[in-house]
This record gives C-alpha cells, sequence and structure tokens, in this order.
C-alpha cells in the first residue's frame, strides 16, 4: 500500500505501466498478428516437459513479393494467412526475418500436419507459398532453438534442390 502511495507521489506508477505497454508491444509483432521469436522462447522457457510437434515454415518469394506488391500489401497477406483459427495453447510466431515463422503446436503430428494443409490453403488464397518442415521437440530434454535450426536446414535443403532442378532443366534446354 505504501509502495503505491510512493509511486503515485513520485510518478512511477505511469512509467511502470508505459514499461508494461512496450513489454507487450515488443512481445507481439502487429504486422502479421503472431508473437515475436523473443516471446516465443519465453513462452517455450517456461513449457512443462513432454512431447510437443513444432513446425517451421518459410514463405516462397518473400522479398521479390515485396518489390513487387510493397511491404505493407505482404504484411497483409502473411497476416490473412495465418489468421486461421489455432488452439489457444498453439504459439505461432515470427522467427528471424519476414519469411520464416514457428509454430509450435499442442496437439500430435497429424493434428499439425492438418492445420499445414489448411495454412497451405489459406496462403493460396493470398497468392502465397511456403515451404515447411514438421519435427518433435522433446521439451526439457532439447533446446528449441536446435529443433527449430534442425528443421530450417532441411527445408533450405528443399528448397536448394528444387532451385538445382530448374537450373539443370534451364541448361539441358539451352535457357
Amino acid at each position: 500500500m505504501l509502495r503505491r502511495i510512493v509511486a503515485r507521489i513520485f510518478g512511477f506508477d505511469r512509467q511502470i505501466r508505459e514499461l508494461r505497454q512496450q513489454i507487450r508491444d515488443l512481445s507481439w509483432d502487429s504486422s502479421f498478428g503472431m508473437w515475436t521469436r523473443t516471446a516465443f522462447l519465453q513462452f517455450c522457457e517456461v513449457m512443462p516437459r513432454g512431447r510437443r510437434v513444432v513446425a517451421f515454415i518459410d514463405l516462397d518469394q518473400i522479398h521479390d513479393l515485396n518489390e513487387q506488391l510493397g511491404y505493407a500489401e505482404v504484411d497483409r497477406r502473411v497476416k490473412a494467412t495465418f489468421s486461421m483459427p489455432f488452439r489457444r495453447s498453439d504459439i505461432v510466431a515470427r522467427w528471424y526475418s519476414g519469411d520464416e515463422i514457428v509454430i509450435l503446436f499442442d496437439s500430435d503430428r497429424a493434428g499439425a500436419e492438418r492445420k499445414i494443409v489448411q495454412l497451405e490453403r489459406s496462403a493460396a488464397e493470398q497468392g502465397l507459398t511456403f515451404q515447411c518442415e514438421i519435427g518433435e521437440w522433446r521439451v526439457g530434454k532439447e533446446a528449441i532453438e536446435d529443433v527449430i535450426t534442425g528443421l530450417a536446414d532441411r527445408v533450405t535443403g528443399h528448397k536448394l534442390a528444387a532451385e538445382r532442378a530448374v537450373w539443370r532443366r534451364r541448361t539441358e534446354w539451352g535457357i
């Protein structure tokens, strides 16, 4: 009680409210309508032990789309894609750049795969595509960053293989 009175007298309560708002703002990416990487990692820190399904999504051609359509339009499309209903306990977050997204599912792998299919349809409605890998995180036994790095490496491998195949076809056809 005395602490609150002192805080009001010296204006600390306003500062504390502003700092709390700033923390909330830094945890939510309003452009994409999802959590930030930092918030995601904080959620993972307090996750109860067990097994969780995690997906790493790499949106295709975002740089080109940003140049063609503008950043605001691409942000709107990404936000619309991921605005579909998820379980309250699923965590959707932007990872590093604007084209990488992670989802921590509170379901089994089959449920996660069904949600990814729905996301692919939602993305197609927005003129977007993505590459995705799904894996399992053993909470408390391995770092979530390591699991996501492994999934990201697999996605990168798929993308490189696809690019090489296109390059080979062009070379064979003399394009």
